[in-house]
């Protein structure tokens, strides 16, 4: 399943009752940090001081929050309250520090420079100096918002994640910023193309081949000889879906299978078709299918 780092540096400097992480390592050399941090507390205090480096802090409010002292290099810096789905960047080169006055959660998006330097060549753009949305102009921003959401159950079961979702769910950040706050310019594309015949059938076998375990959207897309990004569109349109929603199918289905023709025990079927553990397999087989596998294999021998 997903790479997790429960210590990530930038998962503890807020002092959070609640801190959820796992990591996309989509790029080898430049592993996208995704946290929730979250606390009901008032008056979590002051953030702790971090080593600056070329990377961005991208923090998105799942509620609103505005009470807060902000500091850049020491001295007061301006901010605005923030609204649930706002978005605010914090370049890492700068010091920033905060006193955390009211409860907040939020998702913070740790991106690298150098992950944005691979996105710009995914997207066949200039490179990227700079990511550039600073707390006096927090924005509301629907599709990171949206991504957020649909990242929670991951982040709340890190060891039931697929690797191939959360690779894909951060490929499709990584393009929304440098879209929409690099500055640089993306040139509108033309109606995007499907994969080729023989990539469909290359890029769904290597999925058939990893059912039970993981396969990484790199790995699709070298595969199939073309960028991450081109690769996780061209398989959309080609086939109806994204990569990772095509293999949890192709696991339900291989389930049924065993339910169907064998005796087998439903945490052998579980391990069997790549799901973490039996209650795993349980809600997504009762998600998909409408059933529980239970259920629905003494439904199939009646």
């Amino acid at each position: 399943m997903a790479d997790t780092d429960t210590t990530w540096q930038y998962s503890e400097h807020m002092h959070a009752d609640v801190t959820q992480t796992i990591v996309s390592r989509a790029l080898p050399y430049s592993p996208v940090g995704i946290t929730r941090v979250n606390t009901n507390r008032r008056h979590s205090g002051l953030t702790d001081p971090y080593e600056r480096e070329s990377a961005y802090l991208v923090i998105l409010q799942l509620q609103p929050f505005g009470e807060q002292e902000l500091w850049l290099a020491g001295k007061p810096a301006p901010h605005v309250p923030y609204g649930a789905g706002w978005l605010a960047i914090y370049d890492l080169e700068r010091n920033w520090s905060a006193n955390l006055i009211g409860e907040y959660d939020c998702m913070q998006f740790y991106i690298p420079q150098a992950a944005l330097t691979e996105t710009a060549k995914d997207l066949g753009i200039r490179a990227v100096q700079h990511l550039h949305c600073p707390p006096h102009l927090a924005v509301a921003d629907p599709v990171v918002h949206h991504l957020s959401l649909a990242l929670l159950p991951a982040l709340a079961h890190p060891d039931h994640a697929s690797a191939l979702f959360v690779d894909h769910m951060a490929l499709a950040l990584r393009a929304h910023l440098v879209q929409h706050y690099s500055g640089v310019q993306v040139p509108s594309r033309r109606v995007q193309a499907g994969l080729a015949p023989w990539q469909e059938e290359r890029a769904k076998a290597l999925i058939m081949a990893h059912l039970d375990g993981e396969v990484l959207l790199e790995t699709l897309a070298e595969a199939c000889g073309v960028s991450r990004a081109h690769f996780a569109k061209a398989f959309r349109t080609s086939v109806g879906m994204p990569p990772h929603r095509w293999m949890v199918l192709q696991r339900i289905e291989r389930a049924q299978h065993y339910l169907h023709h064998t005796q087998l025990p439903l945490g052998e079927i579980a391990q069997l078709c790549g799901f973490a553990d039996q209650s795993h397999f349980t809600r997504t087989f009762g998600r998909v299918v409408g059933a529980n596998p239970r259920e629905w294999r003494r439904q199939k021998r009646h």
